[in-house]
């Protein structure tokens, strides 16, 4: 199917500048708003700072857009051509974004339902997203039935095996020094400095951080707006991921309301591409790197595909139990 797009800019707090994907065709299509996950990367899924672009995003919007869906990705706040300041967006207007964005669309001529589609912290964005306003459906990527802090704490978990397995003189150094051991500490003092404070940049170990967006985090309670879910729900985890926990995607069934479909799909790593190693949490940009030039894994593009196919516009929009979202 042709598919064109164009620069769009959504009013929402501040402007966010976006990419609006079209089939060519009256309509009216499904529509399916792309959520970002964590960190400065901009629509595409990109961070210039890093030299890393997978441009996973950008390849989501483009098969989707084959398969008969408009679809919508914006810079973050601070981001790309998008106004506000980064270092204090808060996890609560991430939230707010994506609800702008949500109108934006439900507003479109040519759209007869909205489906959000997040990564990574997208998919805890998009659950308290559609607690606040409902939608026609909900993908999780690389994410599922965690939270933020239970997904950091597995990660440092991890990243202190590699610690204590490294080889070499600087192995031994880790060993004899036992820096793997004030990880989890460190982590949790930093918890207590965020949750202690309203403000919503900090210095933590002489650098800025984003106190109000790890703070309402650790505050927020996915899985109480997951079970307020009645929309169809699929949920998609790669084995080889080493930034979410890959079997969560299979607990999305047991928190929502609604028809659920869960898969860990083998080979893939956290940026939806074919890897059957898993990245190193002490390399991990540079293994990202190796990857960045490869297409989406081809079995995502087929789970993709069949869910939306067989999940047909619904008679009515999804509700939640409460319709509210958290403070």
């Amino acid at each position: 199917m042709n598919y064109r797009e164009e620069e769009v800019m959504v009013q929402g707090q501040y402007p966010l500048a976006a990419t609006l994907g079209i089939p060519q065709g009256e309509g009216p299509f499904p529509a399916v708003l792309i959520v970002a996950g964590s960190g400065k990367a901009d629509r595409d899924g990109n961070v210039t700072k890093a030299k890393l672009s997978p441009n996973m995003y950008r390849d989501l919007a483009a098969f989707l857009g084959e398969q008969g869906c408009i679809t919508l990705r914006a810079d973050k706040r601070g981001t790309g051509k998008s106004g506000g300041e980064f270092i204090s967006t808060g996890m609560n207007d991430l939230v707010e974004d994506i609800l702008s964005l949500t109108a934006y669309l439900k507003e479109h001529p040519k759209v007869d339902r909205v489906i959000l589609l997040g990564h990574s912290e997208g998919c805890t964005l998009i659950a308290a997203a559609n607690a606040r306003r409902p939608v026609d459906g909900l993908i999780f990527l690389a994410g599922g039935a965690e939270s933020l802090n239970d997904a950091l704490k597995r990660q440092r978990d991890m990243a202190r095996q590699e610690m204590m397995e490294m080889k070499g003189f600087k192995g031994a150094l880790i060993r004899l020094t036992k820096i793997y051991n004030k990880v989890e500490k460190q982590a949790e003092k930093f918890n207590e400095k965020v949750l202690a404070t309203e403000k919503p940049v900090i210095r933590y170990q002489l650098q800025k951080m984003n106190a109000k967006w790890y703070r309402e985090h650790l505050r927020y309670n996915v899985f109480e707006d997951l079970a307020k879910v009645t929309c169809p729900a699929l949920a998609i985890n790669g084995s080889t991921d080493v930034q979410v926990t890959p079997e969560k995607a299979l607990d999305v069934g047991h928190y929502v309301k609604g028809p659920a479909e869960a898969h860990v799909i083998q080979g893939m790593n956290h940026l939806l591409k074919e890897n059957n190693q898993q990245a190193s949490l002490l390399n991990i940009l540079k293994d990202y790197r190796a990857d960045m030039d490869k297409p989406l894994h081809p079995e995502l593009k087929v789970r993709l595909q069949e869910w939306m196919e067989s999940h047909q516009p619904c008679s009515n929009p999804c509700v939640t139990s409460t319709g509210l979202g958290p403070s």
